[in-house]
């Protein structure tokens, strides 16, 4: 093999991409994460340790995930209803056509301020069960358009479901719960679409509540680069000997 040939493999090694469960290329930030993760994974295995990941794929969090915020859409949408007498499109768009299609701006234009307000929220709480606010980090995944938040430090189990579900309850439900006293459309739609961004973080929520780790010394990881956590765990007549 020539020198040039050489060069050419290396480069194209060097070069591959490396992918995540959703095709997401991770950036440079991201692998570094993904060692620090590596290397804390690896010094609690040593520990006696037993991991068990706890994941999920946009795909999914955004079918199964969205079903289980149908019930907080329902928590506000049905009372609004009655509270105002039904939502009002019609007669809005029979007289004063201009607002309507304000209101339909508003909510659109709405997405972006409001997934960054989602991931800070995610830190905020988050960030109430660290030492060190820095192992908050913030990204996006080109590829599926998705904003996340994660967490480099080992959480508890009651952190770890405050900080998921906290961003929904605000931007959803408790908004949705205002609209129904302020009686506006465009309220409400912003608080439904708010609700079921939070699709991702219920249905981890439900598969962490799902698995059982009473009796157990438990360990969570934000996972670095996927949709959800790394639970580790060992017996506590193991920590105590």
């Amino acid at each position: 093999m020539s020198e040039n040939e050489k060069i050419s493999e290396e480069t194209l090694v060097k070069e591959e991409p490396v992918k995540n469960k959703d095709g997401h290329v991770l950036t440079e930030v991201e692998k570094q994460r993904q060692a620090e993760f590596e290397k804390r994974e690896k010094a609690l295995l040593a520990k006696g340790y037993k991991e068990k990941f706890i994941t999920t794929t946009v795909l999914k969090a955004n079918v199964f995930g969205i079903l289980l915020t149908l019930p907080f859409i329902a928590l506000y949408t049905i009372p609004y209803r009655l509270w105002n007498g039904g939502f009002g499109i019609r007669k809005l768009m029979n007289e004063n056509i201009v607002l309507y299609f304000i209101y339909i701006g508003i909510v659109i234009v709405s997405f972006i301020p409001c997934a960054v307000i989602h991931e800070r929220i995610h830190g905020f709480f988050w960030g109430l069960g660290l030492e060190n606010k820095s192992d908050i980090g913030y990204g996006f995944q080109k590829e599926t358009l998705t904003p996340y938040c994660t967490c480099k430090s080992p959480l508890t189990k009651p952190v770890y479901i405050l900080g998921s579900l906290m961003p929904m309850t605000i931007l959803g439900v408790i908004m949705g719960i205002v609209s129904i006293f302020v009686g506006n459309i465009c309220l409400w739609a912003i608080a439904v679409i708010q609700t079921m961004g939070g699709a991702g973080d219920i249905l981890i929520t439900v598969m962490l509540l799902a698995y059982k780790t009473k009796g157990k010394d438990v360990v969570l990881m934000d996972h670095p680069t996927q949709i959800g956590l790394v639970v580790f765990e060992k017996d506590k007549e193991q920590v105590k000997a």
